[in-house]
């Protein structure tokens, strides 16, 4: 099928405002246009203080989802392996929220941010292991937020908790590169997430010899085509990539899904998939929300629910604003 037009993509789109059960990096409430495209179900859900030229790539993810199936490998319903996700919550709480959570195996855990102090992230850290216990998988995911120097010290200080990589420990990709050379001798990885916003970055970091991990979120970098391009780039680099969300929808969810699916395929030892976070939101879209539990996620087609479309839906002024974006970043697709 052809591309949809504006016409087509506002006569389509719920726009939706969900809160958030647990506040993540600052988010309280997730906002999102859910297209009821001709392909199945789509999500535009780029961040509020992504510039237009940003947003159009996870647009034109959406419209992949919604109107380009065919673009994307087929797959078929099944069980992924994912991480569990403990966000900045004190360290006493992680056993209770780690039971919650089915008590996954593996474990990525949110440091560094806003209020945070290295004390406590180690303190999280070393929660989250005691919990675990020696055979538990850990990784780290701090979004940029230290300097080379924290960086350093934090994952020094961590080293004896046994991790598995750190996700974005430093916002520059040359830090990035420098950290890794300093982390070697550790065994500890390095992963990019932020330092790889569009498909071209791919390039750039591993070029500069920046990670041991490449991370693919299908909506900031396109859509599965050109995860499935960046995901070959990284491999012939001798990186490993795992699958995130964006703090998507079941919608959204579904495509992380699929992605980890048909990258599994020709890798059947993949990492578990970052994509366990639907119950960060207080509700959903579809009938049937993709929860993880004790480190899966069972995959099936996603099917919109017009009652809970309805009762997510945004105030009037909200919907006009996400609408007004939609069409300056269609500009850009």
């Amino acid at each position: 099928m052809s591309s949809p037009s504006l016409r087509d993509l506002h006569a389509m789109a719920h726009a939706v405002s969900i809160p958030m059960a647990t506040p993540f990096r600052g988010i309280t409430t997730r906002e999102a246009l859910i297209f009821d495209a001709p392909d199945g179900p789509a999500e535009w859900s780029p961040f509020l203080d992504y510039g237009d030229d940003e947003a159009a790539t996870w647009l034109s993810s959406a419209i992949e989802q919604g109107f380009h199936q065919d673009h994307i490998p087929p797959t078929d319903p099944g069980t992924i392996a994912v991480n569990g996700t403990v966000p900045a919550i004190d360290a006493a709480s992680v056993p209770a929220f780690l039971a919650s959570l089915g008590s996954p195996s593996c474990v990525k855990v949110k440091v560094g941010g806003p209020g945070a102090t290295r004390a406590t992230d180690v303190a999280r850290v070393r929660a989250v292991r005691d919990t675990l216990g020696a055979t538990g998988r850990i990784r780290i995911d701090a979004n940029g937020s230290w300097t080379l120097d924290e960086a350093e010290h934090a994952i020094r200080e961590m080293e004896p908790l046994d991790l598995d990589y750190v996700e974005q420990p430093v916002e520059s990709v040359a830090d990035m590169a420098v950290l890794r050379r300093r982390m070697a001798e550790l065994g500890i990885g390095i992963a990019a997430d932020e330092s790889i916003r569009r498909s071209s970055d791919i390039t750039t970091v591993l070029e500069a010899g920046a990670c041991d991990v490449v991370v693919l979120k299908v909506q900031p970098l396109g859509g599965i085509e050109k995860c499935l391009s960046v995901a070959q780039h990284a491999r012939d680099a001798g990186c490993d990539v795992v699958v995130s969300s964006a703090l998507e929808t079941s919608v959204g969810l579904h495509y992380g899904g699929r992605l980890h699916q048909i990258l599994s395929a020709n890798q059947p030892h993949s990492l578990a998939a970052g994509l366990g976070t639907g119950s960060f939101l207080e509700g959903d879209v579809v009938k049937n929300p993709l929860r993880a539990f004790a480190g899966s996620l069972q995959l099936s087609p996603v099917e919109l629910d017009p009652e809970l479309l309805q009762r997510y839906s945004m105030t009037e002024e909200r919907r006009d604003w996400w609408l007004g974006r939609m069409e300056r970043c269609l500009e850009f697709v």
